[in-house]
């Protein structure tokens, strides 16, 4: 399914570009451009040809990685996102690193507390995490830990200090959902009968929970982790932009400002590619966690 997904993605993709109001040959050209330069130029990037050809031509370069030229700097487009790619990772890596450390601890202990105290709080914080908007919890936490208290930067990422602040706040949804779906996938095992079965064989509460429970609970939360590893891709947009942060996600809000299409296409493509290639890792990972994928 990857590979009819990535071509959905790039007519998506090129659709939307081409109703988008503005033409990236006067872009290209400046404002001071005769109508000869601006019509050469469009002949240059092939935008006089009939849109299935163009469609073609643009699906054949997106297979090498090939998306043109920056309209803005003239620099080749993968050329500009492989300087700013490892920024994209780093953030997303730490911010997935972060909700799973938080919020698998937290749904189990809210699964095996149901209805106590801890309970409650867990489902508090899952709801905050969901209803607080990423851009407005990133201002808060730079006014608070890098304003009045002082302790970590606010902006840019040149050091591990540098990527707390914006990791923390890209992870705030994923830990939220990641609490949501692991609390519910444990209370759905603890329900099941080989749980009543071990219980009544005398083997301690912990050896179930961790031997037999959790192992079963976990494709849901790997499901979880590889949906969550895309949107904090697609979300990194918003914090790379909150914090300064000279990563893809940034890279393609100004190109949008400018009009600069072969970066947007070429941003959207990759952030696209990344998705369907975390998910496919995430089937895999199916047959390792449950034997009983491997056999069907």
């Amino acid at each position: 399914m990857l590979i009819p997904v990535m071509l959905g993605v790039t007519l998506i993709v090129f659709i939307v570009m081409q109703i988008l109001p503005g033409d990236p040959a006067e872009i290209r050209a400046g404002e001071a451009a005769t109508p000869e330069m601006i019509e050469n130029i469009r002949h240059q990037l092939g935008l006089d040809k009939p849109l299935p050809v163009q469609y073609l031509i643009f699906l054949k370069n997106s297979m090498k990685l090939d998306f043109g030229r920056s309209i803005r700097t003239n620099q080749r487009v993968i050329e500009e996102f492989l300087l700013r790619y490892p920024n994209t990772i780093i953030l997303t890596v730490s911010a997935t690193f972060i909700f799973l450390i938080l919020g698998i601890p937290l749904g189990i202990v809210s699964a095996v507390n149901r209805g106590s105290i801890w309970d409650g709080i867990a489902i508090l914080v899952s709801l905050i995490g969901i209803s607080m908007p990423a851009f407005w919890l990133g201002l808060l936490l730079i006014w608070y830990f890098a304003v009045e208290l002082n302790w970590l930067p606010a902006f840019g990422l040149y050091s591990p200090k540098h990527v707390i602040l914006p990791a923390f706040t890209l992870a705030s949804f994923g830990i939220a959902y990641t609490a949501r779906y692991t609390r519910s996938s444990v209370l759905d095992e603890l329900m099941q009968e080989y749980v009543t079965t071990a219980r009544s064989k005398g083997l301690r509460e912990k050896i179930v929970l961790y031997r037999h429970v959790l192992r079963n609970a976990l494709i849901p939360v790997v499901t979880q982790t590889a949906l969550g590893f895309g949107y904090m891709l697609g979300g990194s947009v918003v914090i790379e932009t909150v914090f300064s942060i000279n990563g893809v996600g940034k890279l393609i809000v100004e190109a949008i400002l400018y009009r600069d299409f072969p970066i947007v296409q070429g941003g959207v493509l990759l952030l696209a590619m990344n998705f369907v290639i975390v998910n496919l890792a995430a089937d895999v990972a199916y047959g390792f966690i449950d034997p009983r994928v491997r056999v069907q």
